[in-house]
């Protein structure tokens, strides 16, 4: 069986940016990836997560990117 890496998209948007918020979850969801929570979402592809990061801290948010790994 071959592991699929799969990365961790966390974000936080203030309040006033709803038209930022809308982008990237329109953007996400062309992606396939899949929310966890309202600024948690997975995907396999990390150079489309790092481009939607890439625009969230652009527009004055924050955005980190995990990999997703199991330990126990």
């Amino acid at each position: 069986m071959i592991a699929v890496k799969e990365f961790i998209l966390v974000f936080d948007l203030p309040r006033e940016m709803g038209a930022t918020k809308v982008k990237t979850w329109r953007e996400l969801q062309k992606i396939d990836a899949k929310m966890i929570q309202f600024s948690i979402w997975k995907s396999e592809k990390l150079q489309d997560l790092i481009d939607i990061a890439t625009f969230i801290k652009k527009s004055g948010g924050i955005a980190r990117i995990l990999e997703d790994r199991f330990v126990f």
